[in-house]
């Protein structure tokens, strides 16, 4: 199993109308410092509406708003309103007023299945940026290997990654996409798995990899599949993931966002959820097809 660290407790505050980073920080307890090194804020005076925020604490200390009641608060932190009002013996939880502190009692039942966080890296990655967030990972996958139209690996300059990984206790996952020429390449993939030479060529030079840089497993982000090649990608992972496993590797694969099993368009139609989720040991859903933090910029 995946190594993680000791519980921390994080949550997503989504901007509203009206909120300022310090009004934010003061309902929250924290420094507004805190919420900009936290957040890699480069600009903190203009948050956006729906700009969502990581909040990181040992507790919480939450300053009530007008018209916020337990159960508002309840509902907003998947909080019983009895654990509210068992941490809260100093309040009426019926005539709560703006202003008012409210402690927001977080589960660490650590009979829990712990999260599992993945960060991709590229290795010119600036290194304070890598630094806040690698005591929060879990795995870190330096991006990334390409192929060559035989199905051999183009290496990245990957070992700082590596190292910086092992150093913060962090597991370094190899990274390896269908990128040719910079770009994801639909026919040049179909080729190499409807070769058996280049499929072969292609597992043994990712086992080398493995072996020769330490790296704990493979993430295969093959992206623009074509939807004919759905079953030979399903059937090239097999291969993969038995060969992984028989040296004590993991594999990872990424998958487009899909909404539904048949969802049409080359994102999706070859990635097979059902498959995938009984081949790979774990599966990273890249939701950033659906929009990410610079497009509101």
């Amino acid at each position: 199993m995946l190594p993680h660290g000791s519980m921390v407790i994080m949550l997503i505050y989504t901007v509203k109308s009206g909120d300022t980073l310090n009004n934010i920080a003061r309902r929250f307890g924290l420094s507004p410092n805190r919420l900009i090194a936290d957040n890699q804020l480069s600009n903190p005076s203009t948050l956006v509406v729906g700009q969502n925020l990581l909040i990181m604490s040992d507790s919480i200390r939450y300053i009530l708003e007008e018209g916020q009641t337990l159960y508002s608060l309840s509902q907003e932190y998947g909080v019983p309103i009895e654990a509210l009002i068992e941490a809260n013996p100093d309040i009426n939880p019926i005539r709560l007023q703006a202003g008012e502190t409210v402690i927001i009692p977080i589960n660490s039942d650590r009979t829990r299945r712990p999260a599992i966080v993945n960060g991709y890296a590229y290795p010119n990655i600036n290194a304070n940026s890598l630094n806040c967030a690698l005591p929060f990972l879990t795995t870190l996958s330096p991006f990334s290997y390409s192929l060559t139209p035989s199905g051999e690996l183009i290496a990245i300059n990957d070992n700082d990654l590596i190292y910086r990984a092992f150093r913060s206790a962090v597991m370094p996952i190899m990274v390896v996409t269908n990128i040719f020429d910079g770009s994801f390449d639909t026919e040049a993939l179909s080729e190499i798995l409807a070769n058996e030479e280049s499929t072969a060529r292609l597992i043994d030079s990712i086992l080398f990899e493995l072996d020769l840089k330490g790296y704990y497993g493979v993430n295969m982000d093959m992206e623009y599949i074509s939807p004919n090649d759905r079953d030979t990608y399903n059937s090239f992972l097999r291969r993969l993931a038995d060969r992984l496993h028989n040296r004590g590797y993991v594999l990872m694969t990424a998958v487009a966002p899909k909404t539904s099993a048949d969802q049409q368009g080359i994102l999706y139609e070859a990635h097979d959820y059902r498959a995938q989720g009984e081949i790979a040991d774990y599966i990273i859903i890249m939701t950033y097809e659906w929009g990410y933090t610079y497009e509101r910029f």
